[in-house]
């Protein structure tokens, strides 16, 4: 019998009411299995206990509204802006187009 991969990841959610247009938070512990044969399985827990996938089988805790939309985001990191290109970068790209060679 051979070894099973198996790892786990934590995952936070962003659901949007699209009926009242609330915003709310989700924090999932997701759990990732194979079987050996190549086969895949993946265990989302919330508190600690099983629960159904982040897009299905959500209602708005404001007006229970079933049409929700799920997001996935990232941990609370903010993503780098990257920074603005200087005047002889953009010169260069629009002279490269010029002659074809971009």
């Amino acid at each position: 019998m051979g070894v099973r991969e198996a790892w786990s990841s934590h995952e936070t959610w962003v659901f949007e009411c699209r009926n009242c247009s609330t915003y709310w938070k989700e924090e999932l512990e997701v759990r990732h299995c194979g079987d050996g044969h190549g086969n895949a399985a993946v265990i989302y827990e919330r508190g600690g206990h099983p629960c159904m996938t982040p897009w299905l089988d959500r209602s708005c805790p404001r007006c229970q509204s079933q049409n929700v939309k799920a997001l996935s985001a990232t941990r609370g990191e903010k993503e780098e802006i990257p920074k603005a290109r200087g005047g002889e970068d953009v010169a260069m790209v629009f002279h490269l187009r010029r002659v074809h060679a971009w």
